[in-house]
């Protein structure tokens, strides 16, 4: 998988881009803030239809673009895969009745998605093109708020599976659904037995996600073990579970999924009581979670922030292995300054792992940080105020 071409309009500090990144390896060099970060966020934009970073699609319409009739921002890409993907999107600041160039608190954006030219849905362009993001904010994985745990459930679950995501949507809108009536009944505006019907929703749905994820926590837990203890250098055990609010872990060989429905609605049954009284659903993946355990005890509470990282860069190189296994491709990979915390042994163990066969896009403030032989391989753009410039050779 390689993308051949990232054209940007009016995106974050780009006005006007048109970049070709090189088969292997791109290095992109420049000070913090003048884009580097952003050009890979547009890329795992035009994969995912999300921001990594972004609370609201209108913070990626650039500020100068703000001042026009109708703000719009436009990203384009193109993939080779076994043919050719054309990629758009077009994301338009529609002014409310009353506000001021999108600037009113009613405002809101329109996305356009094509690809090949065809109008697409946001769940059909999901999975066509594979990526993972090395970030420095990944940390949050394992020391944050297990929504940010879910959320990287279900974006890499969704890159390997059209099924997973039309089911998640299905789940979300269940949900929404559910806890209303809840909210109905426990003010006596609706009989239980509506119940009946949305909670059997909710576990049919929120019992194949739950698979899914088992499945998929399961792989990425063997992969990452062995990453940990190359980058540690140490026999020191990782172990990655997953954590269910609808029953204990599952044992290989069993039908998972039929268990687990079952199992759901028992405790569905068993919590209603308490979930009238809250108004919300108190079990299924959407209150589920990761753990992240050394030798058995919990690096998101008790581990350091340098062994945090070394976690997740575990995490990352399993999540790498584990798509390509899933699709018969290698990712395209995004490296945003994730090397600047590591010595040079680690840094040399994750780029050779990393780019092994991928397209990798990479960024740093100082060349130095990447070792000669990397650079020998790579092609280098300085970043300034948005615009890209090629290097003839590396700068010493």
């Amino acid at each position: 998988m390689r993308l051949t071409h990232l054209g940007l309009w009016h995106f974050r500090n780009y006005e006007r881009l048109s970049f070709e990144p090189g088969p292997g390896v791109t290095l992109l060099l420049g000070e913090n803030g003048q884009g580097k970060t952003n050009l890979l966020e547009a890329i795992y934009y035009l994969a995912t239809t999300r921001s990594p970073r972004a609370g609201s699609d209108r913070e990626l319409i650039s500020n100068a673009e703000l001042r026009e009739p109708i703000p719009f921002a436009r990203l384009e890409a193109r993939v080779q895969r076994e043919g050719e993907l054309h990629i758009e999107i077009l994301l338009r600041l529609e002014p409310a009745e009353g506000s001021e160039n999108g600037r009113g608190p009613a405002s809101h954006v329109t996305k356009t998605i094509r690809v090949n030219g065809l109008p697409s849905r946001a769940a059909q362009l999901v999975g066509q093109v594979n990526v993972v993001l090395f970030s420095p904010d990944d940390v949050t994985l394992v020391s944050g708020p297990p929504a940010g745990r879910r959320r990287y459930l279900d974006i890499t679950s969704s890159q390997v599976s059209p099924l997973y995501l039309r089911t998640l949507q299905r789940y979300q809108r269940v949900l929404l659904q559910r806890n209303h009536l809840l909210r109905q009944v426990r003010e006596h505006r609706q009989p239980r037995e509506l119940l009946d019907f949305w909670t059997a929703e909710l576990a049919a749905t929120g019992s194949y996600l739950v698979a899914q994820r088992l499945r998929m926590v399961r792989a990425l837990d063997v992969a990452a073990r062995a990453a940990y203890q190359e980058l540690s250098g140490t026999s020191q055990r990782l172990a990655i579970q997953y954590q269910t609010t609808t029953r204990d872990p599952i044992a290989d060989g069993e039908d998972v999924e039929a268990d687990l429905q079952a199992r759901f609605r028992t405790r569905l049954a068993q919590l209603q009581p308490r979930e009238i009284e809250a108004g919300m659903s108190l079990a299924g993946p959407h209150r589920d979670d990761l753990t992240f355990t050394v030798d058995g005890v919990d690096v998101g509470v008790y581990g350091s922030r340098g062994q945090q990282r070394l976690v997740v860069l575990a995490l990352k190189l399993a999540e790498t292995r584990y798509l390509e296994g899933e699709t018969g491709e290698a990712p395209i990979l995004l490296l945003d300054d994730v090397l600047s915390e590591l010595d040079a042994r680690r840094r040399r163990l994750v780029l050779a792992k990393v780019a092994n066969g991928c397209q990798t896009l990479a960024t740093a403030t100082d060349i130095d940080t990447f070792p000669t032989e990397f650079l020998a391989q790579a092609r280098v753009f300085r970043v300034e105020s948005g615009a890209l410039e090629e290097l003839a050779a590396p700068p010493s």
